[in-house]
């Protein structure tokens, strides 16, 4: 009578085990990253990270969603709905002067890649040839951020003419002769004319007085506040992305190619290549993704002229992810020397 207990205790404990052996592993956090353009080079370490379990390893299943037809990536990571972004500084500024609670976590392109574009054969070769030129531009930019290189021409907006066009028009029309020039990045429009056989001239703006940040990777206020963890976790598989596509740019890229399959697997390499050449700056020699005081000022002021307030510096940032990220030193070291 006495084996029927320990069957039973037996049974008992070969069940306690299947259930915990069939129970699922602790769920991820479902965490949604909006980025500022559909998926391309920029976008590498993101897609990088995920591919190679970067983001799963922290905890977080991630996916990524690329800007939405009427609705600002900004208005959706500010309500919570959505828990990262990756912004244009310009857009980033103009947002939080909006009143919206949205900071920023990590700098992406410490400086503005936005440059001025022309053909070769236009023969604009300095900020003095501009005179008298049509140059296209997207009805969001502010005009305040193109007066430091007028200026050094010696010029004033009356002295060229701005052509509103659509995202993705620009190109044809600084093809087919329609515009003198292209408001645009050094590494986007410009590459995708020379592949198309048409060598450029590249007037970049923070060699030309505009001192501005270029993208940032931002959250909202309230999950700083009640889950720093997340975030740290985040910022960290975030910068993990960065590390592993600065050693495997096409692989990096193929990644992007999965969900952008228009893109070509060479062409953005050679802007991702690029991009990392970008890196290198002085506000990263300390840490990658690092911002500071000044160079936020000096962003908002070039937007002060369409901003309904002027948000402070201190306002639009924080450094304590990046700090407590031993990642983030090993990028700053890694982009300050030449890749293979």
């Amino acid at each position: 009578m006495k084996a029927l207990p320990r069957l039973l205790t037996g049974l008992a404990a070969l069940a306690s085990v299947s259930i915990l052996a069939a129970a699922p592993a602790s769920a991820l956090d479902k965490v949604v990253l909006r980025i500022n353009f559909s998926p391309w080079a920029m976008h590498a370490q993101y897609y990088a990270a995920i591919g190679q379990g970067f983001y799963a390893k922290q905890g977080i299943e991630l996916e990524i969603r690329p800007p939405s037809a009427g609705q600002s990536g900004e208005a959706l990571v500010a309500s919570g709905r959505e828990q990262f972004g990756v912004a244009n500084a310009d857009g980033f500024v103009k947002a939080k002067a909006s009143g919206m609670p949205i900071i920023a976590i990590m700098a992406d392109q410490p400086d503005t890649p936005v440059s001025v574009i022309t053909l070769k054969n236009a023969n604009i070769n300095a900020p003095k040839d501009m005179k008298g030129k049509k140059i296209t531009w997207f009805q969001a930019n502010v005009k305040g951020q193109i007066d430091p290189i007028l200026k050094k021409g010696g010029l004033t907006r009356d002295d060229i003419e701005f052509v509103l066009v659509s995202r993705g028009a620009e190109v044809q029309m600084l093809a087919a002769g329609k515009v003198d020039a292209l408001w645009g990045y050094s590494f986007g429009q410009a590459l995708t004319l020379e592949d198309k056989g048409f060598p450029v001239n590249i007037m970049a703006m923070k060699d030309n007085g505009l001192v501005n940040y270029g993208t940032v990777i931002y959250t909202n206020e309230a999950l700083v506040k009640s889950d720093p963890g997340l975030v740290q976790r985040f910022v960290t598989a975030t910068l993990q992305g960065y590390i592993w596509a600065q050693k495997n740019m096409e692989p990096a890229v193929a990644e992007v190619i999965k969900a952008a399959p228009d893109r070509d697997l060479k062409l953005e390499t050679r802007k991702l290549a690029i991009i990392y050449d970008l890196y290198n700056s002085p506000d990263f020699a300390e840490r990658f993704g690092k911002m500071n005081d000044a160079k936020w000022a000096a962003t908002i002021d070039s937007l002060a002229e369409d901003l309904p307030t002027k948000p402070t510096p201190a306002s639009m940032y924080t450094n304590q992810f990046v700090d407590a990220a031993d990642e983030a030193k090993t990028l700053s070291a890694a982009v300050r020397k030449p890749t293979n």
